[in-house]
């Protein structure tokens, strides 16, 4: 197989070819700087979309901090609330239905009630301690006595009525019954 040998012919146009390329090629140098610098230009874009996004996450996760505490507080919380409930429901299921029957009588209750009315109302329960301590120390003891002052009190009344049968049969004593301011009512069969 023979190689072909180029002609001047060949190699004038192939020193044209390739000085027009040279030149197309000089000619993309522009082309192709800008385009260097547009890339430059991006890529600074890129640092700092980069940048930013790096800061964005770091809020982020600030925020997922954040709300990891939020919620470890809202889960103590409702843990606190749900005990509360525990303990207040019980009592709530025993006294319902008194509250329930209550709940017309306390509204009645507020509706007429004066500010004068709840302000003697705490003035009394100020004095209880002192009322209850006088029922105790003084009334009490009194009544326990009351079931002998009946009898003693009728033996005096059977003594004072004979001592007036007494007083009215003392001669002279119509004479100073007329005389005296107290008159004596008449005894019974005497005629005055």
């Amino acid at each position: 197989m023979r190689l072909p040998i180029p002609g001047p012919l060949d190699v004038a146009r192939a020193a044209a070819s390739l000085r027009d390329a040279v030149t197309a090629a000089l000619e993309l140098v522009p082309r192709l700087r800008l385009l260097v610098d547009r890339v430059d230009d991006l890529i600074g874009r890129v640092d700092r979309v980069l940048d930013s996004v790096e800061l964005t996450a770091g809020r982020v996760d600030a925020v997922i901090d954040h709300a990891a505490i939020t919620q470890r507080r809202a889960d103590d919380a409702v843990a606190g609330a749900q005990g509360t409930v525990n303990r207040i429901d019980p009592l709530l299921s025993a006294y319902e239905p008194s509250l329930r029957t209550l709940a017309p009588v306390l509204q009645r209750l507020a509706q007429s009630t004066s500010a004068e009315e709840v302000d003697a109302a705490v003035h009394l329960v100020d004095r209880l301690p002192r009322l209850i301590a006088h029922v105790d120390d003084d009334l009490l003891p009194l009544l326990s006595t009351l079931d002998r002052v009946g009898p003693d009190l009728h033996e005096l009344l059977e003594v004072t009525q004979d001592l007036r049968r007494v007083i009215t049969g003392l001669p002279g004593i119509g004479f100073l019954r007329r005389r005296g301011e107290d008159e004596l009512p008449p005894s019974e069969g005497e005629s005055g």
